[in-house]
């Protein structure tokens, strides 16, 4: 992957220019086509990983750590690209307002809410939650009995599909939840056999999703009388993925939880602090003895968090993390850093394939010797106005980079260091991005 993907098509390409252009942040699932720096360390876990030890139900905590822009998040689309390539399901969440990591129910409903199926729909918009994977699962089996979309399913196929549905769940680490997710799968074959969705299904996938939903329908029907709580809230998550693994022979899951602003989650020395250190701790020590079993967990975060909060304060998740970095030869260590591999050459790198993707969407033949000076005095300009001695983040270039292949599109003339400084000063990061 060190040049640009060959069969990148202009709509993609222009998709991805558009993204960029409106936000200088990981687009998503075109991330790989400009990701560089991070390919060595993202092969040695999808190796490690998903490939093998996810599928036998081996479960890892990773910590990956990078400054702001430093390109955390491209870090973690790219990862998932790479697990779904392995028919790992992924589920991607940030960590902020919407999700405080110092409540295990935001945990969960973010989790159960965010799962992505490797699999892709014809025609279909990235869908994403518990129910989508229980769907598309269903599908995938009525295909291999010869039943399409939209075709009857006879009552013989019918009946073995639901047997994951109907059989006793027995050792469910929440009881509520096995029944729930067992008559969820029931509705949503009754569905593909021509049940309409009912207001009760609503319902049900919404308390599943753990939203405070209480009924007498769902009761009734289901069994279904507590909703979701802080209490209860991992060992739903623990019932969901290992019935997604044992009934539905799902290979194996990705969950990263991102802090994707400049606020960390964890105020220091308050309750909710402690909290999330807390469910932090839970999640790596339950997956570390098997509970989450083929479960992947990773944290980004900003160095500050390990280096003036958990080293100092939490002294077991500081063991837990280390602070010896991850290197290809040791693909079992937790720490993974990113400032070490932001460098000159890869920020040289990333502008490259931003020009040829920017050359794909326009069809415009660049004056590539002239656009390559042109970044090395933008790249030195960003050092010098924006106090950065050795590199600069990529979010910061990619901003700038874009905008000034944008600007030269028309007229490619040279600009030198004076002139890139003025673009710079012109064109500050927005403080939403920075």
């Amino acid at each position: 992957m060190e040049g640009i993907m060959p069969d990148l098509t202009r709509q993609d390409a222009a998709r991805l220019k558009s993204k960029l252009m409106n936000a200088p942040v990981a687009p998503g699932g075109l991330a790989p086509v400009i990701n560089v720096g991070t390919e060595h360390l993202l092969n040695v876990l999808e190796e490690q990983y998903f490939k093998h030890d996810l599928a036998d139900g081996i479960s890892c905590f990773k910590y990956l750590e990078g400054d702001y822009g430093t390109g955390k998040s491209q870090f973690i689309q790219c990862l998932a690209d790479r697990a779904h390539h392995h028919g790992i399901v992924t589920s991607l969440v940030t960590i902020g307002q919407e999700c405080p990591f110092s409540s295990p129910l935001s945990i969960y409903r973010n989790v159960v809410s965010s799962f992505v199926p490797a699999s892709r729909e014809a025609g279909a918009e990235e869908q994403k939650g518990i129910e989508i994977l229980i769907q598309r699962w269903i599908r995938s089996e009525l295909r291999k009995h010869g039943v399409t979309p939209g075709n009857a399913v006879p009552d013989e196929v019918k009946n073995q599909i639901g047997r994951p549905f109907e059989e006793p769940y027995l050792g469910a680490s929440d009881m509520q939840a096995g029944a729930a997710v067992k008559a969820l799968g029931r509705r949503l074959l009754a569905m593909e056999a021509g049940a309409d969705l009912s207001s009760a299904d609503t319902e049900l996938i919404s308390w599943i999703r753990g939203d405070n939903i209480r009924s007498a329908g769902l009761k009734q029907t289901h069994g279904l009388y507590e909703p979701a709580t802080d209490a209860t809230a991992f060992q739903r998550l623990k019932t969901v993925v290992h019935f997604l693994r044992s009934r539905l022979n799902y290979r194996g899951f990705l969950i990263a939880f991102d802090e994707g602003t400049r606020t960390m989650s964890f105020r220091r020395g308050t309750v909710k602090q402690r909290q999330a250190i807390e469910n932090m701790l839970t999640m790596i020590n339950q997956n570390a003895e098997g509970e989450f079993g083929g479960v992947m967990f990773l944290y980004a975060a900003t160095p500050e968090l390990r280096t003036d909060v958990i080293q100092n304060t939490y002294i077991a998740l500081k063991d837990r993390i280390g602070s010896v970095a991850f290197i290809p030869g040791q693909p079992m260590t937790p720490l993974i850093k990113l400032d070490d591999i932001n460098t000159d050459a890869t920020l040289a790198k990333i502008g490259q394939r931003l020009l040829d993707v920017f050359s794909v969407a326009d069809r415009h033949q660049w004056n590539e010797p002239m656009q390559l000076d042109n970044m090395k005095a933008l790249i030195n300009a960003e050092k010098r106005l924006l106090g950065f001695p050795t590199t600069v983040p990529p979010r910061y270039f990619v901003y700038h980079w874009c905008l000034l292949l944008e600007s030269q599109r028309s007229n490619e003339r040279v600009i030198d260091l004076a002139a890139a400084g003025q673009f710079v000063e012109s064109n500050r990061l927005p403080e939403s991005e920075a």
